[in-house]
C-alpha cells in the first residue's frame, strides 16, 4: 500500500479534577483538553492550526487549510489533525442494550462480524462516528454508513455516499477504542498520560 502521508492521532487523559466536574464545567474542560490534543496532533505532523471554530451546524470549519476531529470521553479524549478529512472517535466499551446493536448496523453488516459481540459493536459505532464526521454528518448519516468488509482485528472498510472509506482504530488499555479514517495513510499514534 503507498502512503500519501503520515497522521498523528493523539489520546490524552483526563486530570481527576476534571473527571469530578460536572456538568457544563465537565464539558469545557473535556473540550479544552480535547484542543489540547488537536494542537498536539498539528505539531507532531507539522501543521499550523489558528483557531479551531465550527459552522452553524456545528462541523468544524478547516483551520489554515488543516481539517481536525475531537472527540471526548470522561477519562480520555482523541483529536487528529489533516490536510484532508478526517475524522476520529473515541468510546468506552460498556454493555450494551441490544436494540442498540440492530440501530448501529443491519443484519448483512453483522454477517460480517464473526460473533455480534461488544467488540464488534464498539468497532462498528466508532468506525461509523469517524467517517460521518469526516463528511461533515452528525449520526442522521448513520444509516447511509454502512460497514463492507473486515480486513482484521484494526482495520473496518465502510460505504457512505458511494465513497469507500478505510478506519483504522486503536485499543487503549481493556476499555477504550478510538477509531481514525485512515486510508491512504501511516498513523503514529501518541497515546499520553
Amino acid at each position: 500500500m503507498m502512503f500519501e502521508l503520515t497522521l498523528h492521532p493523539v489520546i490524552l487523559a483526563v486530570s481527576a479534577a476534571d473527571q469530578r466536574l460536572i456538568r457544563r464545567a465537565k464539558v469545557e474542560a473535556l473540550r479544552r483538553r480535547a484542543r489540547e490534543a488537536a494542537a498536539l496532533s498539528a505539531h507532531h505532523g507539522g501543521y499550523l492550526l489558528g483557531e479551531l471554530e465550527k459552522d452553524d451546524a456545528g462541523v468544524p470549519r478547516p483551520s489554515n487549510g488543516f481539517y481536525w476531529s475531537l472527540s471526548h470521553k470522561e477519562r480520555m479524549v482523541a483529536a487528529v489533525v489533516s490536510p484532508r478529512p478526517v475524522g476520529i472517535d473515541l468510546e468506552r466499551l460498556a454493555p450494551m442494550n441490544e436494540r442498540m446493536y440492530d440501530r448501529i448496523a443491519d443484519a448483512s453488516e453483522w454477517c460480517l462480524a464473526p460473533h455480534k459481540i461488544e467488540r464488534f459493536f464498539f468497532r462498528y459505532w466508532t468506525a461509523k462516528e469517524a467517517v460521518l464526521k469526516a463528511v461533515g454528518k452528525g449520526l442522521t448519516g448513520l444509516d447511509r454508513c454502512r460497514v463492507q468488509a473486515i480486513p482484521d482485528d484494526d482495520h473496518l472498510s465502510l460505504l457512505y455516499e458511494q465513497t469507500l472509506w478505510g478506519v483504522t482504530h486503536c485499543w487503549i488499555g481493556d476499555d477504550h477504542l478510538a477509531t481514525v479514517t485512515s486510508d491512504r495513510v501511516l498513523l503514529q499514534w501518541h497515546i499520553l498520560d
